[in-house]
């Protein structure tokens, strides 16, 4: 007969807690002040003035604007997404038998220090919502727990949902998965998948999706043009349609730029001719409907997809996009109104300083590209070896789920909108986690069997 579980001193789980915050601000400590992007910006002008942007929800604003403490400090933004994304990868590794905090804390230090995954809990954007999600949809569908636990997790999916809008891809096809394969998941976790944390989840992410209406509204087929232009699909569309139709973009027919990130974002724009977001949103989405129903066209679409998604899986460089925002920038400009006593430290960064942020991280790139390779054959391998040896306790659903939400944020991002290394960055650093959950599991299956008494 077991006697009581020991329940673990509360130093020892206070420490793994403190080593798992450090490990995940990594990157920021290391900066010398939170990472931030040019989206920065618009997200904190977003919370602090209430503000709905046209390509972005207010979520992560707010939630900004809430962990800063009203504009005290950044650093504690980065605190409270690290605090997040340790408590559930912490209780995927306590789903497999991973009781001890310590070992859970020595699994997320390795996979900060091997992986790029500090930059994306360390810095002042949406990134690090992307695998709370998953993880929290893994928690949610294969694990049980008591009823306050669990209404942690569903608070903590509706708001890891919210903060982006690829995040309602992403979700919609992760349950779509779950639906086909709800028999098969219940053969193997037969809790796994109820009806009831179906309804709740879809539940939620209707409430979700109604807190980003708003920027869906004025910005959904906007990001799709901007992948047709990157193929080229749109300036065929319009090379072949402006002599019978008059669209607001003929004007600019022969000079479309066939780059997503100028189509939206360069000062030239082409987005700049109409007059305001409804206009825009109108014709775009029926250049959009109006290319899949021509077949040249939609083979171009299948096409740049594939490509777009097969160029997305082997791009995950840390770094992208932070550049120096120094004075005269409009994110030096809100951190100096918004957050004002942190206009030195942010002035004194790395990152404003080319040869000190971005030398380091050509070696640390080379790294996480060896180590990626190396997790990935040591992956197959294990799995290679499970199914050979029908260990199913070696394939674990944890592995599977993350492995598939990998592959649902690449296509996603890559197949919707465009191919850039931070969309890579944000789930990439789940190869070598995944290797290391296997021989985890692995390390605790033998131990478990070694204490069997002999028969």
């Amino acid at each position: 007969m077991n006697g009581p579980k020991m329940r673990e001193p509360w130093y020892l789980a206070g420490a793994s807690t403190l080593l798992c915050a450090l490990a995940l601000s990594g990157a920021a400590i290391w900066n010398g002040y939170p990472i931030v992007y040019s989206d920065t910006s618009s997200y904190i002008i977003s919370g602090f003035e209430l503000e709905t942007l046209k390509d972005r929800p207010i979520t992560y604003g707010l939630f900004i604007r809430v962990t800063s403490f009203n504009g005290w400090s950044l650093w504690t933004v980065v605190i409270a997404q690290s605090m997040l994304l340790a408590y559930v990868i912490g209780r995927s590794l306590k789903s497999i038998g991973s009781t001890n905090s310590m070992m859970r804390a020595a699994v997320i230090i390795l996979v900060s220090l091997l992986s790029g995954l500090p930059f994306v809990s360390g810095q002042i954007i949406t990134d690090v919502f992307t695998p709370i999600l998953l993880f929290t949809l893994y928690l949610l569908f294969f694990t049980s727990g008591d009823r306050r636990e669990r209404a942690l997790l569903f608070a903590l999916f509706l708001m890891s949902f919210a903060m982006h809008m690829s995040h309602i891809g992403i979700t919609a096809l992760l349950l779509a998965g779950l639906l086909v394969l709800r028999h098969t998941v219940r053969r193997t976790v037969p809790f796994a998948a109820r009806w009831r944390t179906f309804g709740s989840v879809v539940l939620l992410a209707v409430i979700g999706s109604l807190a980003m209406g708003p920027s869906l509204a004025k910005s959904k087929h906007t990001f799709f043009a901007a992948r047709m232009a990157d193929a080229g699909i749109l300036q065929r569309y319009l090379d072949e349609h402006c002599g019978e139709e008059n669209f607001v973009l003929c004007a600019r027919k022969g000079s479309i730029p066939q780059d997503a990130n100028a189509f939206l974002w360069d000062k030239n724009s082409p987005l700049n001719l109409y007059k305001d977001h409804h206009e825009q949103e109108e014709e775009l989405a029926h250049i959009a409907r109006s290319s899949f129903a021509e077949p040249a066209l939609l083979r171009m679409h299948m096409k740049a997809a594939g490509v777009s998604i097969g160029r997305q899986f082997i791009r995950f460089n840390v770094g992208d996009g932070n550049g120096a925002f120094g004075e005269g920038t409009a994110l030096h400009e809100r951190i100096t109104r918004f957050i004002p006593s942190e206009v030195q430290q942010f002035d004194a960064a790395r990152q404003m300083d080319d040869a000190r942020f971005w030398a380091p991280l050509v070696n640390a790139n080379h790294l996480y590209n060896v180590v990626m390779v190396i997790a990935l054959l040591a992956l197959l391998a294990q799995l290679a070896i499970g199914l050979r040896g029908s260990h199913i306790q070696g394939i674990t659903p944890l592995v599977v789920f993350l492995l598939a939400g990998l592959v649902v944020n690449v296509c996603v991002n890559a197949g919707l909108v465009m191919t850039a290394d931070r969309f890579g960055t944000k789930t990439a650093w789940l190869i070598p986690y995944c290797a290391l959950v296997l021989a985890l599991r692995q390390q605790l299956t033998s131990r478990r069997k070694s204490n069997e008494p002999a028969p």
